[in-house]
């Protein structure tokens, strides 16, 4: 779906039961408090609740479905975290799909089923709204997976289905996808998007000449590859990342055909370890 597709919802989201504020991440409550919802409140025993929000019911309400979604996504973390049930009673308009209503399956996640479409099938997930992984080797592959244990990857029931929420340590929950396939792919982008030095070019360095040709080549070429990959949205940096360690690697394989009577063997691996890396502490 484009992401210029502008949308609109009119109506109401509200939890089962309204969540005390004091439980609340308070960036999360402040998220809430911006265009295109308005945050509806109500009292509990703990204080003052988030009972859901309003959509927009004015003609400025329209906004790129991408706003649209990340509001929507994060009503699912609130409601999963705390254990509520979503009760949309909304309506959405759409540039590119026209009409519908917006229902939540029986796992709490939210579907636009259009005007046309039986919701019965969203409930059941028998709907083309996530994208799946089944029978395409290319979708969400990731050639290597990342040791870092501040972002994990759990199975988590979700009614009669499961999800794979994909949390970080430092900044909360990442996604929350369908299929493990998926989020493995969504922690690697994350892992690229919040917690990867940016690269710095190989300049010219006493170092740099001292190395073989053949090992600087490969490093020179992993250095284009994380260049290229700014230049992109952190799903998209996974390629060019993977294709980044993969010269990296080949650097280390020449460095290791050198003569081990080679005095300088020792540091010029180190030396190209250090170029190579892309730790936030390298």
């Amino acid at each position: 779906m484009s992401e210029e597709d502008e949308m609109i919802y009119r109506g109401r989201i509200t939890f089962d039961v309204p969540v005390p504020l004091s439980v609340l991440d308070p960036e999360t409550a402040r998220q809430l408090t911006f265009f295109p919802v308005v945050p509806l409140y109500a009292d509990s025993p703990e204080g003052r609740a988030l009972a859901g929000v309003r959509g927009a019911d004015e003609e400025n309400g329209w906004a790129p479905t991408s706003i649209w979604y990340s509001s929507l996504g994060r009503l699912e973390a609130i409601a999963r975290r705390h254990g509520r049930v979503l009760e949309p009673e909304a309506t959405f308009d759409s540039d590119q799909r026209g009409r519908g209503r917006l229902v939540v399956d029986a796992g709490g996640r939210f579907h636009d089923c259009q005007e046309d479409e039986q919701p019965q099938r969203h409930y059941t997930r028998a709907c083309s709204c996530f994208p799946t992984s089944a029978g395409s080797p290319t979708l969400f592959a990731v050639a290597d997976v990342t040791a870092d244990e501040r972002i994990t990857v759990r199975a988590v029931q979700a009614g009669p289905f499961t999800d794979y929420p994909v949390v970080c340590a430092d900044h909360g929950d990442v996604a929350c996808p369908t299929s493990e396939k998926e989020a493995v792919f969504r922690r690697e982008a994350h892992i690229i998007e919040a917690h990867t030095a940016r690269p710095l070019p190989l300049g010219r360095s006493g170092a740099e000449q001292a190395l073989p040709p053949v090992v600087l080549g490969h490093l020179r070429a992993a250095a284009d590859e994380l260049r290229r990959g700014r230049s992109y949205a952190a799903p998209l940096a996974i390629a060019h990342r993977d294709a980044a360690r993969e010269h990296a690697r080949q650097a280390a394989d020449e460095l290791r055909c050198l003569s081990p009577s080679d005095p300088t063997e020792t540091l010029l691996h180190l030396v190209a370890e250090l170029l190579a890396d892309t730790r936030p502490d390298a």
